[in-house]
């Protein structure tokens, strides 16, 4: 029996390794992570594309102010009286003789060249104005949402690249758990041996050292997965696992009394697409207004293709005003009212969320250091019980049952103690992102 278990505890841990090695181990700092994902992550991608993509709106608004300007040429040939007649006019070689009834009434097919030459300059188009200042808000909002996505990606990638750490740190831990569950495997088997045992003895350790040995494997693919997870972020193939540059430790940090919530960029940003919306609503206002547009002409006419054989022009200006549009206008100001109390509502809950999820945070970080501290101190008993009744069972004090619990408690507070580092860590680093005292070289 002994013989049989030695081989499958070989077996599954052969398994486990060869699917370890069988992939490139990536050993990376959690500097060299980060630059990694904001160098080639997909999501930061897509939030630059959305920001660019509105910019480019924004430079559309140009329009409101500044001139269009179109060139053209056009050809044509006819005998139409009348068209005949202007063309020999705008091409300077009307004669005497075309005033015969006879000319004028049929006159010959003649052809026409025209360059044209005409500007459009917009001067007063107030609600055009206010569309363009709503647009640069709106864009600026993009661009400050983008930053905060940017830290909460980073924030998530120190909480992977912990976990990872943790992650490690239990497989670390189980391997020496299953060596001291060997270990005791084979002293009881032992002591059977002897006759100082009976067989359940035998059982409860085996049973014990199969439980460790499927831990060891959960960790082990819990590993993998936060690895692949992290290559993913990174935009790379899967085929390979990343190893954390240092190990699991506790980090404290003096955290601020004052929180910067107001300016957190996420923050502003629902402050601006809420201005970006009045904006739109006194732009549909404004709509109604009249618009004052000039504009100018310059036409060349000749016979033959681009020459410019006589010249004339004219300039204007017009003053536009749609009273009435079938209503449209009215339902438009109708639709802009209605969206900016939406995001007015909108924008005063999302500052209320945000500070509460703030206070839970907090919350939530007290307790993870009060955890922090029990878990530290039931560690220190744990391992003090286990080598007392390890000591006695080697004397024939101690029950086999005893022994295996204590061996097992301890192992499981070697793994509660390390999660609740994780714990700590992670909760401390969320409340400085959440109350704006988080940077990038976090």
């Amino acid at each position: 029996m002994n013989t049989q278990l030695k081989l499958i505890t070989v077996i599954v841990f052969l398994f486990s390794l060869g699917q370890m090695q069988a992939q490139e181990n990536i050993e990376l700092t959690l500097e060299e992570l980060k630059n990694q994902v904001l160098q080639d992550n997909r999501s930061l991608k897509v939030n630059e594309s959305k920001f660019r993509k509105l910019r480019a709106q924004y430079r559309q608004s140009n329009a409101a102010f500044l001139p269009q300007l179109n060139v053209s040429h056009n050809f044509y040939r006819t005998n139409n009286p009348v068209q005949a007649f202007g063309t020999l006019l705008n091409q300077g070689i009307f004669t005497e003789q075309d005033f015969q009834i006879d000319n004028l009434n049929n006159p010959s097919a003649i052809t026409n060249f025209t360059t044209a030459l005409s500007i459009e300059q917009p001067l007063i188009n107030i609600d055009k104005w206010k569309q363009r200042s709503a647009l640069n808000a709106r864009k600026k909002a993009q661009e400050l949402q983008n930053t905060f996505e940017k830290k909460a990606l980073l924030v998530e990638v120190e909480k992977l690249y912990m976990q990872l750490q943790l992650a490690y740190k239990g497989v670390e831990v189980l391997e020496q758990t299953r060596e001291i569950a060997r270990q005791n495997y084979e002293d009881i088997q032992n002591f059977y041996d002897e006759g100082l045992l009976v067989m359940p003895d035998v059982l409860n350790a085996e049973v014990r050292l199969n439980e460790v040995e499927k831990e060891y494997i959960s960790a082990s693919n819990q590993l993998r997965t936060l690895s692949d997870y992290l290559l993913f972020l990174m935009n790379k193939d899967a085929n390979a696992i990343v190893k954390p540059g240092s190990k699991l430790e506790l980090k404290v940090v003096a955290l601020k009394d004052q929180n910067q919530l107001e300016t957190r960029e996420d923050v502003l940003a629902v402050d601006l697409q809420t201005e970006a919306q009045q904006k739109m609503h006194t732009a549909s206002k404004l709509s109604f207004l009249p618009r004052l547009n000039a504009f100018g002409n310059v036409q060349w006419f000749s016979d033959e293709v681009f020459t410019t054989d006589s010249r004339n022009f004219f300039v204007g200006a017009s003053l536009n005003w749609t009273v009435f549009e079938g209503g449209k206008k009215i339902a438009k100001l109708q639709e802009e009212t209605a969206s900016l109390d939406q995001a007015q509502l909108e924008a005063s809950m999302y500052a209320s969320q945000s500070s509460l999820e703030l206070e839970k945070a907090k919350r939530q970080f007290r307790e993870a250091e009060q955890k922090l501290n029990r878990n530290r101190l039931s560690l220190e008993q744990a391992e003090k019980a286990y080598k007392i009744r390890k000591d006695r069972f080697e004397e024939g004090l101690e029950r086999t049952t005893d022994l295996l619990q204590a061996e097992q408690q301890q192992s499981a507070m070697r793994l509660a103690y390390n999660q609740s580092i994780f714990e700590f860590n992670y909760a401390q680093l969320y409340v400085q992102f959440l109350a704006n005292n988080y940077s990038y070289e976090n």
